[in-house]
């Protein structure tokens, strides 16, 4: 093999990010892998958004119309949720139709990022209602209206039957990001119709009216807090952030360990979405290594990354001179072979 690089070609998945059916491959070297029908899980994923958004509709109503009769603000703020979580919902289900799409030579990783910055606007908008509902609060704690408490019971109940139906329509799809941004918009609600329910309970027992803001400020916290969460994750996708649970100690340590291998560089990971996790690297081995030899250490590190990390979409660079770069990314070396002995690893 020449002197210089070569982008290595060995077969791995190269249509991991339009396969809607669950299938296998079988290598020439002898190792098979299969993945779980990634597109299947997104037409699964739009068919529960789907049904989610037309129940949610439906505790909307009940909700709006509830809260305009008993002259509760915190029946309106779950409503004011819950018509947030129809415009999540429903944004949720065109993203998960969106991903279905085949890949396109301008957009070859398909269209699965429709669904974090689906997931991305859902948390925002819910934000920005979680500090509308704080500033009516505000208005209501310093003049208390009465409220009719059965209404609140009979509306909130309603909500929370249908939100649990959802939630339990929603089991096994939480590792998508769309789907989990989706399942928070409604165990929230749901919560906040049980906290409803109960100050409805200690209103028309007291006659305490203040509960009623109060609850709201609460419903309003526990709301922008699950939404903050998804907006940091939803953002370190975007900005190409390394996956939490990878960690590039484990692969070096593993790397050393094969013969002939001189350097390894220009590492980079990062998540399509949470479940879908690409990996690109320069591998430096011996001048005189023959192409079957390098092919060969590029299976070896690819079955390495699919059982540790399941990450199962990897470019590997063969290079067989050391590359100018000098920093981690494209120019410093992670590791050289030649400093084992020394213990350095950048």
């Amino acid at each position: 093999m020449s002197e210089g690089k070569m982008i290595a070609t060995a077969p791995d998945h190269k249509d991991d990010y339009k396969h809607d059916h669950e299938h296998s491959h079988n290598h020439e070297d002898g190792h098979s892998h299969k993945h779980g029908g990634l597109g299947g899980h997104v037409h699964a994923s739009g068919d529960r958004l789907k049904w989610a958004f037309w129940a949610t509709m439906i505790i909307l109503a009940v909700e709006v119309i509830g809260g305009s009769l008993a002259n509760s603000l915190a029946l309106l703020s779950d409503a004011g949720h819950v018509l947030t979580d129809v415009a999540a919902l429903g944004l949720a289900w065109f993203a998960a139709v969106q991903a279905q799409k085949s890949p396109t030579l301008k957009h070859t990783f398909g269209y699965h990022r429709t669904g974090i910055l689906a997931a991305l606007a859902n948390s925002v908008t819910l934000i920005v209602i979680a500090l509308i509902i704080l500033i009516e609060a505000f208005h209501r704690l310093q003049h208390p209206e009465p409220v009719q408490s059965t209404i609140m019971y009979i509306s909130a109940g309603v909500g929370i039957l249908v939100n649990l139906g959802i939630a339990l329509g929603f089991r096994g799809g939480e590792g998508n990001l769309n789907i989990r941004s989706a399942l928070l918009h409604v165990l929230g609600d749901a919560a906040a119709s049980a906290g409803v329910i109960l100050g409805g309970v200690v209103m028309q027992v007291t006659h305490w009216y203040i509960i009623d803001p109060i609850l709201s400020v609460l419903i309003a916290f526990l709301v922008a807090w699950g939404a903050w969460r998804i907006v940091k994750e939803t953002l370190h996708i975007l900005m190409e952030g390394t996956p939490v649970d990878f960690q590039a100690e484990p692969l070096l340590a593993f790397v050393k360990t094969l013969p002939g291998v001189c350097s390894l560089h220009d590492l980079h990971v990062w998540s399509v979405t949470p479940e879908r996790v690409a990996l690109s690297c320069h591998l430096v081995i011996e001048p005189n290594s023959s192409l079957s030899a390098g092919l060969s250490l590029i299976d070896e590190i690819k079955a390495y990354l699919r059982q540790t990390f399941n990450i199962s979409h990897a470019t590997i660079e063969l290079e067989t001179a050391q590359c100018p770069c000098t920093s981690l990314l494209c120019q410093d070396k992670l590791w050289k072979g030649s400093e084992d002995d020394q213990g350095h690893a950048h």
